[in-house]
């Protein structure tokens, strides 16, 4: 039995949208952050994102399959496209998200908080010693820009790596039994008793008391702390047309 923490800010770098997904059904709301909703593809690119976050949006978007790769650092972000918007509204929408989320990523990490960063490591063939020089390296990376007192939460399935460990005490490894296909973490079947133990241990020390509305997403305001609750934006991502109108009419967003 792992002892509860809890944290100022939870943010999530990827590598895909599971994480955030699995923790929105954990505590039905997810704080807006710059890789919550991304695929970062591996650890090597959300480093060189970190390390070249000035670069993000620099060189434009490619369009792809559901989302738009930023050229720069090859990191996949959604777009919110409504009814009608043209191409050049859709990406100049993704442009000034990435701006505002970019820029609140930096703050969030030096606003005093203890904050903790989760990356689910892809499920792709490496060695041992080359996945545990990613970890460190990212951890690394984080320790060079944040000046919170942070932790590392990686996230494997249990057929990843069963030997890995760390004996850096800031860097936690914890497994779920599976991860859910690529581009289908809202469907069926998915892990939510392994991913509802992980958060009953690592936890927001937060709750939201009131909301105002900022485009892609309902804010919290606390104490002049802005907490965010991707409601709108992440009904958006569910495949599933029943799916999405259940989840507007729960949340009351008819």
């Amino acid at each position: 039995m792992f002892g509860i923490k809890k944290y100022g800010h939870i943010i999530s770098l990827g590598y895909n949208c599971e994480v955030s997904f699995q923790f929105f059904l954990k505590y039905h709301f997810v704080e807006s952050s710059l890789f919550a909703w991304v695929n970062a593809v591996d650890c090597v690119h959300i480093i060189n994102a970190l390390e070249n976050l000035s670069a993000l949006i620099s060189k434009g978007f490619k369009k792809a399959p559901l989302m738009y790769e930023d050229i720069a650092t090859g990191i996949f972000f959604h777009a919110k496209e409504y009814q009608n918007d043209s191409e050049a509204e859709i990406q100049d929408e993704l442009r000034n998200r990435i701006l505002y989320l970019k820029d609140k990523f930096l703050k969030t990490a030096n606003d005093g908080k203890k904050n903790l960063y989760i990356f689910k490591y892809p499920p792709v063939k490496r060695s041992e010693k080359l996945v545990r020089g990613d970890i460190l390296k990212l951890y690394d990376t984080l320790s060079n820009m944040v000046s919170n007192d942070f932790d590392l939460l990686i996230i494997l399935s249990c057929d990843m790596y069963p030997e890995l460990t760390f004996d850096v005490p800031n860097i936690y490894v914890r497994r779920v039994r599976f991860f859910t296909p690529e581009n289908a973490v809202t469907d069926k079947p998915y892990d939510k008793k392994h991913y509802g133990k992980i958060f009953s241990e690592f936890r927001p020390n937060f709750k939201l008391q009131k909301t105002k509305r900022f485009k892609f997403e309902r804010v919290s305001e606390e104490r002049g702390t802005i907490k965010s609750v991707v409601l709108g934006f992440f009904i958006s991502l569910i495949p599933s047309h029943a799916a999405r109108v259940r989840m507007r009419k729960k949340y009351h967003l008819e």
